[in-house]
């Protein structure tokens, strides 16, 4: 599914984002194209304009002249004195320039009517590539001269076409990069998708088989306790009663991680005193510690530490998590250590035992779901969901909580939240 996914989401952002480049590289060109028409334009006007300048105030013409300009900008020009052609024009042009000046001539229109200024039209030719022409008539003592200047298109067409080449290629490579980034960034966007698709499937198979085995315990008990005599029976009604126990805590457990996937958990901070809040758990947790003779020891800072705006009830099971851990996972006479710290603007709770410890390729796994190192698998009081849910509370409350190694031995939880 993930697959098909990522190839359709890849080939429409290729699409969408293609589509967007190739509309703003067409308009580009459009733009630009029309800038150097008229910017050619423009240019050929001026050095037509030159041209019948310098013949106004020329009573001779140079052939040399001529030909330099034509060589120079490109030009086809006809010179006539009145109806009499320049002996240059059959020295330099062909039947088909010729007959482009004649059309030139007839689309500009322009007439002898004695005057005394020069009179000049400048427009496109279209005609084969295209051309842009200038018609002007010059003012003599006896006949007017009359000038026609041709610059042909196919020059600049071609620097278009090779533009367009290389606009298009760009575009095209472009293209693929995009291509090329969409598929790398949809993987990364779906994987951690797919990733928390998998844990998902990891939980519910791992909740079904917690859920499955004090369901059977239950079931045969019941079968059982049929026909069973009353000794038995009260045996077996205890067993569904501690077995019906385990399954609530699992559930509570399952639906509080549910409301912290959700966002629906509910936080109720309250101003609390870390030091007195700490020592209220150690008391509570002191006879315990004595009945499996284990020693349960609290550190606290000499001065006073300020009070913080926690959620006592969250804050509370965090810490009876790590302590029923700590209970469960150090030996008799044992030493469990409660510590409260604060440096700079961080406050720091330890919870420390010198039990079997936790490797350190262990050591980010176990706040995974239904995660319990091999010394856990046999404990039917834990399900491995404990340190994920204390995971979840600590950062409700803009924390952190990780595990270290205890030196000599053991594990050592460390909460750190912001004073």
């Amino acid at each position: 599914m993930f697959k098909k996914l990522h190839l359709q989401l890849t080939i429409f952002c290729t699409l969408v984002t293609g589509s967007i480049l190739i509309a703003m590289t067409c308009i580009c060109l459009f733009i630009l194209h029309a800038d150097a028409s008229r910017e050619s334009f423009l240019s050929f006007e001026k050095n037509a304009a030159s041209a019948v300048s310098y013949l106004e105030d020329q009573s001779v013409i140079s052939h040399q002249w001529l030909l330099q300009l034509e060589d120079n900008h490109h030009f086809l020009i006809h010179i006539s004195d009145g109806d009499t052609p320049l002996f240059f024009n059959s020295l330099s042009h062909t039947d088909e320039t010729s007959g482009l000046f004649k059309e030139a001539q007839k689309k500009a229109g322009l007439k002898e009517q004695n005057n005394k200024v020069t009179e000049t039209k400048t427009f496109t030719l279209d005609k084969g590539h295209g051309y842009y022409a200038s018609v002007s008539i010059i003012p003599r003592n006896k006949n007017a001269l009359h000038v026609t200047t041709l610059y042909s298109l196919e020059r600049e067409k071609n620097a278009r076409m090779r533009q367009n080449s290389l606009f298009l290629t760009a575009a095209l490579t472009a293209l693929l990069s995009l291509a090329v980034f969409s598929w790398s960034f949809t993987r990364r966007v779906l994987l951690p998708i797919e990733e928390n698709r998998k844990r998902q499937t990891a939980f519910i198979a791992a909740a079904s088989h917690e859920l499955r085995t004090p369901l059977t315990v239950i079931l045969s008990s019941l079968t059982a306790m049929q026909g069973a005599p009353e000794k038995k029976q009260q045996q077996f009604a205890a067993n569904i009663q501690e077995e019906g126990h385990r399954m609530e805590r699992l559930i509570n457990d399952m639906l509080a991680l549910a409301n912290a996937d959700s966002g629906n958990w509910s936080f109720h901070p309250s101003r609390t005193e870390p030091d007195t809040f700490l020592l209220e758990i150690y008391e509570r947790y002191l006879p315990r510690a004595r009945g499996k003779n284990i020693r349960l020891d609290i550190h606290l800072p000499e001065d006073a530490v300020p009070p913080q705006e926690w959620d006592p009830d969250r804050m509370t099971q965090v810490l009876e998590i790590l302590l029923d851990n700590a209970l469960s996972y150090t030996p008799a006479g044992g030493h469990i250590q409660l510590d409260l710290s604060q440096k700079h603007r961080k406050l720091m709770i330890q919870v420390a035992d010198n039990g079997p410890g936790i490797p350190d390729d262990q050591k980010e796994a176990i706040f995974r779901r239904f995660y319990r190192s091999d010394c856990a698998h046999h404990d039917r009081d834990h399900f491995g969901l404990g340190l994920c849910i204390a995971k979840e509370m600590i950062h409700l409350h803009k924390g952190q909580i990780y595990v270290e190694d205890t030196p000599g031995g053991g594990a050592c939880f460390v909460i750190t939240l912001t004073a």
